[in-house]
């Protein structure tokens, strides 16, 4: 706020706006707005979001922002593949804007970081919308194409022990009933 400041204490008359670097002004400005902005997007939109996959055991969310007026019109037999049925979809068209500028999607991740979230990745990538046509395979098996478009998504985590291994280690254990099995066996060596 030090450039906000500044700009104040150079106003002369109300109407009129003496700074050098108005773009670092109201970059700070947007920033600041972007916070506020973001902070009622998470309690209103966001967090409800998440709570409903921790009810469900979930320990991380994906959530793809589509606008308000956007329609998801899949196939039920044939959903798409690689796993879009785990993404939450939330319909807001002014989380989508706001999302759509890389500097508010810098401000939201670290707000999302100072609340203790992890993991965090807020960008925009592929998710099918429509299935754009449906094909006959060889043995009567049918594929649907889906319609892939941008859409912005924020994908984080609240896992405590992500730091953990997953690595399962298997010890080798000398058996104290069979000192040698290929002796044991009968076999030469």
């Amino acid at each position: 706020m030090a450039i906000y400041r500044e700009y104040q204490n150079r106003v002369n008359v109300p109407d009129t706006v003496k700074f050098r670097d108005l773009s670092a002004l109201l970059h700070e400005l947007s920033n600041d707005g972007a916070k506020r902005q973001f902070e009622v997007f998470l309690g209103e939109l966001v967090v409800p979001v998440m709570v409903s996959s921790a009810q469900e055991g979930e320990r991380e969310c994906h959530i793809v922002v589509l606008t308000d007026d956007d329609i998801v019109d899949w196939d039920c037999d044939n959903p798409p593949p690689m796993g879009e049925e785990y993404s939450q979809i939330l319909y807001s068209t002014k989380l989508y804007r706001f999302i759509k500028y890389i500097e508010n999607r810098n401000v939201a991740k670290a707000l999302l970081k100072e609340r203790g979230l992890k993991n965090i990745r807020i960008g925009i990538e592929g998710y099918p919308t429509c299935k754009e046509k449906m094909k006959r395979r060889p043995g009567g098996r049918s594929e649907v194409i889906y319609n892939y478009v941008q859409w912005p998504f924020i994908q984080l985590s609240w896992e405590k022990e992500e730091g953990k291994s997953r690595h399962v280690d298997f010890q080798c254990v000398r058996s104290k009933s069979v000192p040698n099995l290929i002796a044991s066996l009968g076999e030469p060596t």
